[in-house]
């Protein structure tokens, strides 16, 4: 068994070194050619029509992807995540990750009835966790970039140039995230989208709250009237002062975030050393017959204190 495992760590290191290069190496060639994804398909086919359906295609948003409540939610949250769907790399870290979650189940649990269960749900949860990290990493890195884009969409304005016209210009002018969303926005509006659809759809792209005041500000703007330009900067300095705001709450509550993680993944990872020094030492628990219900109450109230750590160390602002 300990020949399986040391086998299935040396696959699993080569196989995110491989990934690990290749990603390095896009990364790299992608910056050479174009600031964003989208000015990159845009060199292979001048055809904005067809790269603009093929980006949504490819992010699963191509078709009425909120038609249907039950499949509304999950298709918008892969969607926020920029994945983009290659079947053949999805079915192959399905294959290896169920492969590596069966035999680490087999060596943590030794009943049947309780590994079972365990492999269904970690198989599962990992892909979900997955994405919402991603998608997390994603809005992030957005919000960060969206007060620089403004300034950009401002100089524009400034400039004389139309609304259209500035939010083509963010599109050329900065990187991914924001890059290809405004692009995504822009080519909407060329294809005679309205400037309110246009926005709620971006909206629902890209998951972020602080595009809802963006779009609040245009509907108002180009429904009364006003100075954009300044419109615009003063959501510029909000977008500023929130993120100032939200990243002194983050330094504030670090200490909890770390405690909540480390109590957390602890238990399990003093089962797996104990399991590891002594295979043993945890026979007799397995073998009274509760070991399932001990391991299910112990689960839960790890859950609970979960919950009561994340409610302690999110604030509303």
């Amino acid at each position: 068994m300990t020949l399986l495992l040391l086998y299935a760590a040396v696959f699993v290191a080569a196989l995110v070194s491989v990934e690990a290069l290749m990603r390095s190496y896009f990364r790299k060639s992608e910056r050479q050619r174009a600031v964003n994804h989208r000015l990159s398909l845009l060199d292979a086919s001048e055809d904005r029509l067809k790269t603009y359906r093929a980006m949504l295609k490819e992010r699963g948003a191509d078709e009425d992807w909120r038609s249907t409540p039950l499949i509304q939610r999950a298709r918008q949250f892969y969607a926020q995540s920029g994945i983009k769907f290659d079947a053949r790399r999805f079915a192959l870290y399905g294959i290896v990750g169920a492969v590596l979650v069966w035999l680490a189940a087999q060596f943590l649990i030794p009943s049947i009835l309780v590994r079972i269960p365990v492999f269904v749900l970690t198989c599962l949860l990992v892909p979900i966790i997955a994405v919402w990290r991603i998608r997390a990493n994603r809005i992030r890195k957005f919000i960060l970039k969206l007060p620089e884009a403004l300034d950009v969409a401002n100089r524009s304005l400034s400039a004389g140039h139309p609304l259209p016209a500035a939010i083509s210009l963010v599109a050329r002018e900065m990187p991914d995230p924001v890059g290809t969303e405004f692009g995504l926005l822009s080519d909407e509006l060329t294809y005679g989208t309205t400037l309110d659809d246009a926005l709620v759809n971006l909206s629902h792209r890209v998951g972020a709250e602080d595009l809802n005041l963006l779009a609040i500000a245009l509907s108002v703007q180009a429904g009364t009237g006003g100075n954009l330009v300044e419109i615009l900067q003063n959501l510029s300095k909000t977008l500023r002062d929130r993120a100032m705001l939200k990243a002194k709450v983050k330094a504030i509550s670090s200490e909890g975030r770390i405690t909540a993680i480390f109590m957390s993944v602890y238990p399990f990872l003093l089962y797996a050393m104990i399991k590891a020094l002594s295979p043993t030492y945890f026979d007799t628990v397995w073998a009274s017959g509760h070991g399932t219900t001990i391991v299910i109450v112990l689960i839960s109230v790890m859950a609970v204190g979960n919950i009561i750590l994340y409610k302690m160390v999110n604030f509303e602002y």
